[in-house]
């Protein structure tokens, strides 16, 4: 190239979310430290993307410290998962087709089962399909009223009765029951309820022949200094990923965040006061500013609710963003920042050298949670794994 250097197209980076592969181990461990006393297994979570994380980078780190079953949403999820080498038994909370069974044996995943038609439709596909039995675990809806068999004093009967007709189909192995907490991070009383509702179904099924099969309640929430909720199994999520599972004193307080969002100074202009600043106008300045346009914009993941709202972080230093953010962009008041440059890293959420600025806090100024704020971050956003 006429003698110079060949830049890696990597450098030519937009925005990035790095993915600490020691904050993952570390909160792995933090969620073995609650279950240990049960000697629960711990199946994480892995829907959604990784809770946006990248599953593909996630989930072999997982495996490498010793994880053996994972949770995610859909038989899409969980094919890629198998098609990118992960070997864990792999539990599809959500709705699978009956269709897809041979999928589902192929690729050795775990169906569940929410509602009584299903029962006789997947085994008749399973002796379709041949081979061993379909693995299935049973979904109970004990207070949710989302997904599964209802377990209140009017259905109670016959969700035993389709548990039983599961446990008796030869085409099927139900190798396990589980329900989901609605209120595991706010309201122990109707997680009271809920789980007593639990118990006595499968305790009532199993005193008419169902068999002794993993049963699971428990979501990051519903895990720490709560044995009782711990069964067979739990199924951490956000607090895997160092979110907010409820309020974090004294049980979460030794998680990291594992994402860092990142992007850089594009541009840097000093600007007269009484300008107007991007789409609307709807910012004016107040005094002779230095304002700098980040490459991070609502299609990259940053809400336009952080619409002069928000803040980036550079070495430590708040910069806040001022004006509508843009589709591709933001722009940010840098006037008290005299040192920063055009390439600079600035970072929007995560932990670096200097600060540690958590998802829930954006979360919080949009009036959401730190899932809607993880997943959100969009695919154009390279997920790079550091240590």
């Amino acid at each position: 190239m006429d003698g110079q250097t060949m830049i890696d197209p990597w450098f030519t980076y937009k925005s990035w979310a790095e993915i600490s592969k020691s904050a993952l181990i570390n909160n792995l461990n933090v969620i073995r430290e609650h279950a240990a006393a049960t000697g629960t297994l711990v199946a994480p979570v892995v829907k959604a993307n990784a809770y946006g994380h990248d599953a593909v980078l996630v989930v072999p780190i997982l495996e490498e410290a010793g994880v053996t079953h994972l949770c995610v949403a859909t038989i899409d999820e969980a094919i890629t998962l198998r098609e990118a080498g992960a070997t864990s038994d792999i539990l599809i909370f959500g709705t699978t087709r009956y269709e897809h069974v041979p999928f589902l044996k192929r690729y050795r995943l775990t169906a569940s089962i929410v509602f009584a038609d299903e029962i006789q439709e997947f085994a008749a596909e399973s002796i379709n399909a041949g081979g061993p039995p379909l693995p299935v675990h049973i979904k109970l809806d004990t207070g949710m009223s989302r997904f599964g068999f209802l377990v209140d004093s009017v259905y109670r009967a016959k969700t035993i009765e389709a548990m039983l007709a599961a446990a008796r189909e030869p085409s099927l192995s139900v190798t396990g029951v589980y329900t989901h907490l609605a209120t595991a991070d706010c309201e122990p009383a109707y997680v009271a309820m809920q789980r007593e509702r639990f118990i006595s179904t499968v305790s009532e099924a199993e005193s008419y022949g169902f068999p002794r099969v993993k049963r699971h309640i428990a979501s990051s929430a519903a895990i720490p200094g709560q044995p009782d909720n711990h069964f067979d199994m739990v199924r951490p999520g956000i607090a895997l990923y160092g979110g907010k599972a409820g309020p974090r004193e004294p049980h979460w307080t030794k998680l990291r965040p594992v994402m860092t969002v990142k992007s850089i100074i594009e541009q840097i202009n000093d600007v007269s006061a009484g300008t107007r600043v991007s789409y609307g106008g709807t910012w004016t300045l107040s005094r002779d500013s230095r304002l700098a346009v980040v490459n991070m914009g609502y299609a990259d993941g940053l809400s336009r609710l952080l619409s002069s709202k928000g803040h980036f972080y550079h070495k430590g230093r708040e910069i806040p963003i001022v004006g509508r953010i843009c589709m591709d962009r933001c722009i940010v008041d840098v006037t008290e920042i005299p040192d920063i440059c055009v390439r600079d890293e600035v970072m929007l959420f995560g932990e670096d050298a200097y600060v540690r600025k958590d998802a829930s806090d954006i979360a919080s100024i949009c009036g959401t949670i730190d899932y809607e704020i993880f997943t959100g971050i969009k695919e154009r956003v390279s997920r790079v794994l550091v240590e």
